[in-house]
Order: structure tokens, then sequence, then C-alpha cells
């Protein structure tokens, strides 16, 4: 297992788990990215606790380790964070792994056929290193990543 650390402060980083931590299918069986956090969901690791600060999307944290303070912290439909799930998290971070979710369970899919849209927007997404960045919302179509989808957009 490659571990790597934050390049600004030293702390871990840890490499995408293999499976949508919700669904449990690869990424390259749904396509499109790896999404860890959006305003209505989300699944990330902090140091402290963090409870209900929003009523429509109430956080939920449950430990991972004490020293240091490591929390597992997720939100969104109640319907995703089974005990299952929540379970399954919490080994993949033994594992050095981070948790994700695939665009599908994100919500973020073409209207017409259901594949995942070229740009995730709104979303926190995860690269293969470990490593997160923000796709902001824009006013654009962003396109289906299906060929067969009448929406289908081949990006460059």
């Amino acid at each position: 297992m490659i571990v790597k650390k934050n390049e600004l402060d030293d702390s871990q980083i840890y490499l995408p788990s293999d499976t949508c931590i919700i669904c449990n299918k690869h990424l390259e069986k749904v396509g499109g990215e790896r999404i860890i956090a959006q305003q209505s969901r989300g699944i990330i690791i902090r140091n402290e606790y963090q409870g209900k600060e929003n009523a429509k999307y109430p956080r939920r944290s449950f430990i991972l380790s004490e020293n240091p303070n490591k929390y597992l912290v997720v939100w969104g439909e109640k319907e995703l964070w089974t005990a299952d799930v929540i379970e399954r998290a919490k080994a993949e971070y033994k594992r050095c792994e981070r948790s994700w979710f695939c665009q599908v369970c994100g919500k973020r899919t073409c209207g017409e056929c259901g594949s995942p849209i070229n740009v995730p927007m709104g979303s926190d997404i995860l690269s293969d290193d470990g490593q997160s960045s923000h796709v902001a919302i824009l006013p654009i179509d962003p396109g289906c990543i299906n060929p067969k989808c009448k929406k289908y957009k081949r990006l460059a």
C-alpha cells in the first residue's frame, strides 16, 4: 500500500478505495469521476466531530481513532448512509483508503440516459493520487459520457 503525505502539512493522503462506498461498483464500470462531497451529500474525514449544522443536510460523525482524533463525517439522504456503508467506510480508512461515491449515487447523471455527465458540477472529486479538487457549477450543458446518448459530448 502506497501512503502519500500532503506536501503542505505532512498529513497522510489516502488513496481512493476500489469501489463506490454506496453501490459497491468500480469506477470503470460506472464511468465518470469519484465524488467525495457536494452540498447535499458527502463523506469526508475530519479531526473534529461535526454535528447537525444544516437542518436540510445534517452531518453525522463516527469516530475512527482517538489519538489523533479522526472522524468519518457523512451527510445527505439517510438511505445512502446505512450502518453497512458506514462500517465499510471505517474498514477502508483502516486500510488507508479514502471512501468515495460514484456520479450515479451522487446524482450527477444525464437526464436522458442516466449515465454520468462529463463534468460533475458542484462536486469535490477524488483523483487517482488521493488529491481532491472542486468542480464549479457553470451555466453550461456538460453533456453525457455515453456515446449512444443524444446528449453525448466528447471532451477534448
